[in-house]
């Protein structure tokens, strides 16, 4: 497996080679322009005639395919994922080879799509009008991104930036404090030209109380007035319902799959 120079015509084949993935959220620009993630295939790339039979997108731990499954170059790949990787929808046999090499490692878990189109600028004024939190919140500066980038276990992943200062440059966020400690924050964790994938984290200790709602208002209504998607992929039941209650649209359910590890079979 090599990885891809992003050069403009690699970007092109790898734009060509995704044509028929299903996009369920901006990982897959967000690679293609070069913002972020990284791109492999299953032999170098040349001018010559002959082309990588496999192809994989990586952003963190999302990993994204194309070409043949079942070619030399697509089982290695299969083969060569990481634990605890999160395979998304691909097109052709993917799904079916990673279920023959991993067998029960492999775990599907449903994830849930929707639109902006429906979003609105006074609704989310309204909510945030309604907040308690609303003068609580502070966007996202390069201090406070450093603190962010460096707790792990924090409630921003900003690591698909590659510093403080390049994240506020194409990145926004907005945190919530209690004291000192960051009670929640809603960030851009990936950034391309069409707009922003939407990250919403709320401390364990400071959930139901209503900041995943106001940072999320506030992350949107931004996005809205910048003319940016802010696009909203739910992974479980509290995002899927603050997609509906923010204005989202719901499109549908779709099956993803993470890959345990060797002791949790």
């Amino acid at each position: 497996m090599v990885e891809l120079e992003l050069t403009k015509a690699n970007r092109l084949r790898l734009a060509r080679a995704f044509r028929h993935c299903p996009r369920v959220d901006l990982a897959i620009e967000c690679v293609i322009e070069g913002q972020m993630g990284q791109a492999f295939v299953d032999d170098a790339v040349s001018p010559a005639a002959v082309s990588p039979a496999a192809w994989m997108i990586a952003a963190g731990p999302f990993r994204y395919f194309a070409g043949d499954a079942r070619s030399p170059g697509g089982m290695e790949m299969v083969r060569l994922l990481p634990s605890y990787a999160l395979l998304m929808p691909s097109a052709g046999e993917w799904s079916a080879v990673m279920g023959e090499v991993y067998g029960e490692r492999l775990i599907a878990y449903p994830r849930y799509s929707f639109a902006a189109d429906t979003l609105s600028a006074e609704h989310l004024a309204g909510l945030l009008h309604h907040s308690r939190y609303r003068d609580a919140i502070r966007r996202v500066d390069a201090v406070l991104a450093a603190r962010l980038l460096a707790d792990t276990d924090g409630p921003a992943d900003l690591s698909l930036f590659d510093s403080a200062g390049d994240f506020v440059e194409r990145g926004v966020g907005f945190c919530v404090f209690d004291g000192d400690t960051v009670a929640g924050a809603a960030c851009s964790a990936e950034v391309c030209s069409r707009g922003i994938e939407v990250s919403i984290f709320v401390m364990p200790r400071f959930r139901r109380r209503g900041i995943a709602t106001a940072l999320a208002a506030t992350l949107v209504s931004y996005c809205l007035a910048e003319g940016l998607e802010s696009h909203w992929d739910a992974a479980n039941p509290d995002s899927y319902h603050l997609a509906l209650k923010l204005g989202y649209r719901y499109v549908g359910m779709y099956e993803a799959y993470y890959l345990g590890d060797t002791e949790e079979r």
